[in-house]
């Protein structure tokens, strides 16, 4: 039984571990989906073991799992505004986002006065780029056009399911597909309405980003073999090559790198953390 915290935006709060050290510092994990719950995200916050405060965080109505019911999208577009409202109430906060969680925080032009840090896990600058067809053609990857409509026009657990299913070849290398399923697929918790206004038309909303990090220490952090959010969009796109952040693609590891490469993704972030002079060095 997990005890929660909610804010005045429903947003939902789990502290699933803390780590004592000279600096306490507020780690916020963020989901992708949108809408999937943040409890996939268990196993990177199991193998990152920096002083602070672990909270998975959730916006209302994140994995709730049920039937299709629409709700005003009004509530998706506050989104930045939500997280933005979040991270003010920490000290010393590092946001971890991934896929989804880590576009997000591109919406949020108030985080370069609050965050300590910012980790971004497998995401992209845009939703539109080149290079988002040339992978599926590069990679002989199957369409996922036609799974995508089926969503949208019947929103069922089912059809969500079935989409992921067939993103497996996007999300993990050929040899950890079926670690990728049991791992994080088949244990994904869904909001279905949050899910089909994004495939639906919600995501031209979320077209352009407001904010690229000027002074906040910022790592991005990529896989070779994520097919979904290609690294090399980041790596082309050059508002983000700046002194303050740092890029890494991590080899043979797909969406999900602390699944395939659990101790890079570990290593990374720790190094990132040691050499902005947030943790000390260890011997």
């Amino acid at each position: 039984m997990h005890n929660y915290l909610y804010d005045a935006n429903h947003t939902r709060l789990h502290l699933s571990k803390s780590v004592p050290g000279e600096k306490i510092f507020n780690w916020l994990f963020l989901p992708g989906g949108p809408g999937v719950d943040s409890s996939y995200l268990d196993g990177l916050v199991k193998i990152i073991n920096l002083p602070g405060n672990y909270w998975l965080v959730d916006f209302i109505f994140n994995g709730t799992n049920t039937d299709y019911s629409k709700t005003s999208e009004a509530i998706y577009q506050q989104w930045p505004q939500y997280l933005e409202q979040v991270v003010r109430q920490f000290e010393n906060p590092i946001l971890i986002g991934n896929s989804f969680g880590g576009y997000l925080p591109f919406f949020c032009p108030e985080l370069e006065k609050s965050l300590s840090a910012l980790i971004i896990l497998n995401s992209v600058p845009t939703t539109s780029s080149d290079l988002f067809t040339q992978v599926v053609t590069q990679h002989n990857l199957p369409t996922l056009t036609e799974i995508k409509e089926k969503f949208i026009q019947a929103p069922t657990l089912e059809n969500m399911k079935a989409l992921y299913m067939q993103e497996v070849p996007y999300l993990f290398s050929k040899k950890n597909s079926t670690k990728g399923i049991e791992q994080i697929i088949n244990k994904m918790k869904f909001c279905l309405d949050a899910e089909h206004w994004w495939y639906a038309g919600g995501h031209e909303f979320y077209s352009e980003i407001k904010w690229v990090p000027q002074n906040v220490h910022t790592l991005i952090i990529g896989g070779s073999d994520d097919f979904i959010t290609p690294f090399a969009i980041f790596e082309q796109d050059t508002r983000f090559h700046r002194p303050n952040i740092t890029m890494t693609n991590i080899a043979d590891a797909g969406h999900f790198p602390w699944v395939e490469q659990p101790d890079s993704v570990c290593k990374t972030i720790a190094s990132f953390m040691q050499s902005k002079y947030l943790v000390p060095v260890s011997d």
